[in-house]
């Protein structure tokens, strides 16, 4: 998964076509041109920078939990077998709103779950407003992650929840949550593919207090749907990502 892009940087010549990024949306593309543009400039003062070290440079960058896309095989690992898993570390509302810019860009019309976590700190109606506003969300699975600095910076899933709710109401958007009777239709086995599952169009809200836990709710959802293109995104902050990472690494 990557995006192509030409670079080209004035007053200095530099024309890159057709360079693929691994990261995507459109922040990483003003990213690169950034630091092309900074390459251009270490080179007009004496360094030797060609413009093939310099398509090198951004066709090889990534950071972990950042834009990170699993592998099948990976996806696999974790009982996610047919879905795309996207890993990013986004804790603002600044960085959700960029998130959701990247998947609407990538995936237009893809079933989506996202599993969340995160610190205490952090505007969380305001993450979940970018994030629920951007498009449809299928499911939101709420949970905990360990963050650095102690336990305290860990915002409990029941808290999350209540920031979603805010969210949704002042979006005007129809959601089912855990704490509603209707939510426990929604564990009843249906055939896959029904229409009357998760929701009715409605975003389904769920604590779950461990990654695990969201792992084997997130495979029953998206199982229901049978073959339709089928997306779960791990964000809220790296903290979560670094424990999907680690869950591979057994």
């Amino acid at each position: 998964m990557g995006c192509n892009c030409w670079v080209v940087c004035t007053p200095w010549s530099c024309k890159l076509h057709d360079v693929k990024l691994q990261m995507l949306g459109d922040h990483q593309l003003q990213n690169a041109a950034t630091a092309t543009c900074v390459a251009l400039v270490l080179r007009n003062l004496g360094w030797s920078i060609s413009d093939e070290s310099i398509r090198y440079g951004l066709e090889d960058t990534y950071l972990l939990g950042r834009s990170q896309f699993l592998t099948s095989e990976e996806a696999e690992v974790l009982g996610l077998t047919g879905s795309t898993v996207l890993l990013d570390g986004a804790h603002t509302k600044e960085s959700a709103k960029a998130l959701m810019n990247t998947i609407r860009m990538a995936f237009p019309k893809a079933q989506l779950v996202f599993v969340v976590a995160m610190a205490s700190d952090k505007d969380h109606v305001g993450f979940a407003r970018e994030i629920l506003s951007g498009v449809h969300v299928e499911t939101v699975l709420l949970t905990e992650a360990a963050i650095a600095g102690g336990v305290t910076r860990t915002t409990p899933a029941s808290l999350l929840r209540d920031s979603w709710i805010k969210a949704s109401d002042e979006l005007g958007i129809g959601i089912v949550h855990d704490g509603m009777a209707e939510y426990s239709e929604l564990l009843k086995e249906q055939p896959v593919g029904s229409e009357s599952n998760l929701g009715d169009g409605k975003t389904v809200l769920a604590t779950v207090p461990c990654l695990k836990g969201c792992l084997r709710s997130a495979n029953q959802i998206l199982s229901r749907r049978g073959d339709e293109k089928r997306v779960i995104v791990f964000t809220g902050s790296l903290h979560i990502a670094a424990s999907v990472l680690a869950s591979l690494a057994g």
